[in-house]
């Protein structure tokens, strides 16, 4: 065994040797793909923590919209929560005061207006920086547990069939 494999095993043994790489993955993605490695426990168990987190996040989108709606109101638009069927958590959307308009460019008008202050621009522009990060992590959320389900289902069809296979 060379020198760079053996130093990559002892520094790393949650992830096998032959895997996609003799090194360690880096740290966020080592975080990412740590439960696969684990086995069907490990992706319940994510799968599960996910859940929780998705839970969290609903209640600070909540929180969002409480905390900025009302200055926003008075510059003429809002933040609500939007539920895209199929999502478990919640994204946070631009909508107008009546929330007959949805979308960017409700931001993008109220950041060109001529009769905003600075310090009332930068206090958007921080709100929407927190938006975008908060609707990243939604959106990673949810797409994460829509591949845990298919990949639990997967498993548990292949669990059924190697059982099924014992019992005959």
């Amino acid at each position: 065994m060379n020198n760079m494999m053996a130093i990559a095993m002892q520094s790393n043994n949650d992830f096998p040797p032959g895997s996609n790489t003799e090194l360690p993955p880096n740290p966020y993605a080592k975080g990412l793909l740590k439960p696969f490695y684990k086995g069907k426990g490990g992706i319940l168990r994510l799968r599960d923590e996910l859940m929780s987190e998705s839970d969290a996040m609903n209640q600070e989108a909540i929180n969002f919209e409480q905390q900025y709606n009302p200055w926003l109101y008075s510059i003429g638009i809002a933040i609500k929560r939007h539920g895209d069927q199929g999502r478990r958590t919640h994204y946070l959307r631009w909508r107008d005061k009546g929330l007959k308009k949805m979308g960017d460019a409700l931001f993008e008008g109220a950041m060109l207006r001529q009769d905003l202050a600075e310090p009332m621009r930068q206090q958007l522009f921080d709100i929407e920086m927190k938006r975008c990060s908060f609707n990243g992590r939604a959106g990673m959320v949810n797409q994460e547990l829509r591949n845990l389900r298919k990949i639990i289902k997967r498993m548990e069809r292949a669990e059924s069939l190697f059982n099924r296979d014992k019992e005959s």
